[in-house]
């Protein structure tokens, strides 16, 4: 007799859905990284909650998206009813469980395990669920989210330790925030694991012998300060001064406001000569221009992992970014780039400096580092890791029973 894959539910709150209903902020943009991770998880059958939350009973909705992306990937977009500032929190996710678990029912769908992909929201219906259903929990930790509501939210704690002890495993999506998790909760290494964002590239393209003579930042205009930007352009002012052959691009599109208000900086900083704003480029685009970049830098504030940075070190090319967030974490003893304080224009310059005065002991060094830089973040492997731990799970619980 053949076995039906293991169906996993998924709840995520950042699932690019296809309906274009979005209760978030204007500047929020979801990246197709959950996407990703759950279409290319093949050995699985998949079902998605994909949340929206909506701050009125009247815009509510519950869509059956079907599998329009996948044939093993259905999908419902929900519009769940949540107010701003998580109040109400644990309410609002009470009711998601609820419909999820109704849905569930009348579609005759018998989840084997569920992964929620946020722990102090999408988390809250996760763990719920897991208990009603008698399933394996998985939780997926994005830092910035979870920061917050550790920080300000403190009354939630003891719940979130409830659901971290519940998990059958926890990924680490930002690996920055490990060491808080474990301090607010207790988690145990053993039940940790590391998942970074996928990216399209499987092999490190490194030229060490090429002599670039610019800087590469990619980001979304209209949260240009969020990324750095506002403190990227003063460093960079600093040292051209020293170096005046330095050029800075600047990729990425925005609104009209920002956009203008990123010019008058670079006026005021007197720079127009050296940064380029290039707009949007395709990806394809994004990857060439970064083989051909001193270093990617991008010194952002609360980023939850940041898969650019990953994507220029696959084109060969050191990366700036910053302690505490994004990709810190990741690379842990590999000499690729130079972790910056995001708040410190002299710490960024300094660091700008640096990658372009050693540029080729960097390039070099990412070169000598290509098979260490697939294992940690190449698709074969983060699959297939992800792979082993949901399937361990399952199993685990259905040999107990």
């Amino acid at each position: 007799m053949c076995s039906r894959p293991p169906l996993i539910l998924h709840i995520s709150s950042d699932y690019i859905d296809g309906l274009g209903r979005h209760a978030a902020h204007r500047n929020w943009r979801p990246t197709r990284a959950v996407n990703n991770l759950i279409v290319a998880a093949e050995g699985f059958d998949h079902v998605v909650f994909s949340l929206r939350r909506q701050p009125s009973p009247f815009r509510l909705f519950l869509t059956d998206m079907g599998t329009a992306e996948r044939k093993n990937v259905r999908v419902f977009a929900y519009g769940h009813l949540g107010l701003p500032f998580g109040i109400g929190l644990f309410c609002s996710f009470w009711m998601v469980a609820r419909t999820i678990r109704r849905v569930l029912h009348e579609q005759q769908l018998r989840p084997d395990a569920v992964h929620a992909h946020r722990l102090t929201f999408d988390g809250i219906a996760g763990w719920l669920l897991a208990r009603s259903l008698d399933i394996p929990l998985f939780i997926s930790i994005r830092g910035e989210v979870e920061r917050k509501v550790f920080r300000f939210k403190p009354t939630y704690r003891p719940l979130m330790r409830r659901i971290v002890r519940r998990a059958t495993g926890i990924f680490y999506v930002s690996a920055w925030y490990a060491r808080a998790l474990e301090t607010y909760t207790g988690v145990e290494a053993a039940r940790t694991h590391l998942l970074p964002n996928l990216v399209a590239e499987t092999s490190v393209r490194a030229n060490p012998s090429h002599s670039p003579t610019y800087f590469l930042t990619v980001l979304n205009l209209n949260i240009w300060r969020k990324k750095g930007l506002d403190r990227l352009l003063p460093a960079f002012a600093k040292a051209l001064a020293h170096s005046p052959s330095l050029r800075l691009g600047v990729i990425g599109g925005g609104d009209c406001g920002p956009t203008a208000d990123i010019r008058d900086l670079i006026r005021q900083l007197g720079i127009e000569h050296a940064v380029h704003l290039e707009g949007g480029l395709p990806n394809a685009s994004v990857r060439e221009r970064m083989r051909g970049a001193i270093a990617l830098v991008l010194p952002s504030h609360h980023e939850t992992f940041g898969m650019v940075y990953v994507e220029a070190l696959f084109a060969g090319t050191p990366i700036l970014y910053s302690r505490g967030t994004g990709i810190d974490g990741f690379l842990n003893g590999l000499d690729v780039g130079v972790a910056v304080d995001p708040c410190r224009t002299s710490d960024i310059s300094r660091a700008l400096l640096e990658l372009s005065e050693h540029n080729v002991h960097y390039r070099e060094t990412i070169f000598a580092s290509g098979a260490e830089l697939v294992r940690r973040f190449g698709r074969e492997n983060v699959l297939r890791e992800y792979e082993r731990v949901i399937r361990a799970g399952v199993a685990h619980v259905q040999g107990a029973m």
